[in-house]
């Protein structure tokens, strides 16, 4: 699995997790008065979860067509994309609304644009487009693929539409179509986007800390709860958490591992970082995931050398620094 690919699935099943916390079925949970019984679940969890909003104070747009730029925002909002520092897409019909979410999905390669300087963010989006929208956006394209009986799914889009209903995520407009070039609802998007966050949640491997440890001034580790699943590979791992050091003097150190260790058990996470070595520093060690932070302490500082005082300095200095982890949620 490539970064790219690994960022968008762990952060969109980190944030799933943190919403799933949401009573999605709870009364009243929306102001809208035009969200039938069909669609009411899937509306309230992602207007609790302020991934969605409505057309008016009172109206959620169910039945109204959903365009290719509120599309952007939503899918931009669900991710968790930095929208303010994503570099230009090219696109010169964007505006300031939803000019950030556009630039940051089209440098993952979860949306292109119609040609190479139009994204037409008020083109009305289709079935067929949208599947595509939560494959990519949700890196879904290794998981399963199943042939459908619908006469009307081919191109470009059938491997997307295939995932998801291969994954229980869609049904067609009949048994047989799909309604592949028929524009998409907002009520029928938000029910799609919250059968596929309600998939994550479901299947997405969540790597829980128990501990952390810094082993030596060039590497500190991660021990999980449970161990890690097979089809992740260190590296994998090492593209879910971000590392930097906060030293005592104000400087901030974002790293940038060398390498990356799994133990046999797949429960501890070994980091390296010998370009960044602590040797000499004094500090807080940050590692942060899509949801939470965890914060170590180290302390590789040496006593200064005086004349005659001839001090000694042993292997004693990479001592295990092992303190229970405080996990804060970031708002």
């Amino acid at each position: 699995m490539n970064k790219d690919k690994f960022f968008m699935a762990a952060s969109a099943a980190a944030i799933a997790a943190a919403s799933v916390a949401a009573p999605a079925n709870a009364a009243s949970a929306h102001p809208f008065t035009d969200v039938g019984e069909k669609y009411e679940e899937a509306v309230s969890f992602l207007f609790e979860n302020e991934i969605l909003s409505g057309k008016t104070p009172t109206q959620f747009g169910t039945q109204q067509a959903l365009t290719r730029g509120d599309a952007a925002v939503i899918m931009a909002r669900t991710l968790g994309v930095d929208t303010e520092l994503a570099p230009d897409a090219g696109f010169t019909d964007l505006n300031d609304r939803v000019r950030g979410s556009v630039n940051a999905l089209a440098e993952l390669g979860i949306v292109a644009g119609v040609t190479d300087t139009q994204y037409k963010p008020n083109d009305k989006l289709t079935r067929g487009a949208m599947a595509k929208f939560l494959v990519l956006g949700f890196a879904l394209e290794e998981e399963q693929e199943s042939e459908t009986p619908f006469t009307d799914v081919g191109g470009v889009f059938a491997p997307f539409i295939n995932s998801l209903y291969g994954l229980g995520i869609t049904n067609g407009k009949t048994e047989t179509s799909y309604g592949t070039y028929l524009n998409i609802t907002r009520g029928e998007f938000a029910n799609l986007l919250y059968k596929t966050i309600s998939y994550i949640i479901d299947n997405m491997y969540l790597f829980e800390i128990e501990r952390a440890e810094v082993t030596s001034s060039t590497s500190f580790q991660i021990v999980a709860k449970k161990e890690v699943p097979a089809e992740f590979s260190p590296r994998d791992l090492g593209y879910y958490f971000f590392y930097s050091a906060r030293l005592d003097d104000g400087t901030l150190i974002d790293f940038t591992p060398n390498s990356f260790q799994l133990s046999p058990d797949r429960k501890t996470f070994v980091i390296n970082h010998k370009n960044d070595d602590m040797a000499g520093k004094k500090g807080i060690i940050v590692i942060s995931d899509f949801d939470s932070t965890v914060e170590i302490p180290f302390d590789f500082t040496v006593p200064e050398m005086t004349s005659g005082e001839g001090i000694q300095v042993t292997e004693d200095i990479n001592t295990i620094f092992s303190v229970p982890t405080t996990l804060e949620r970031k708002e």
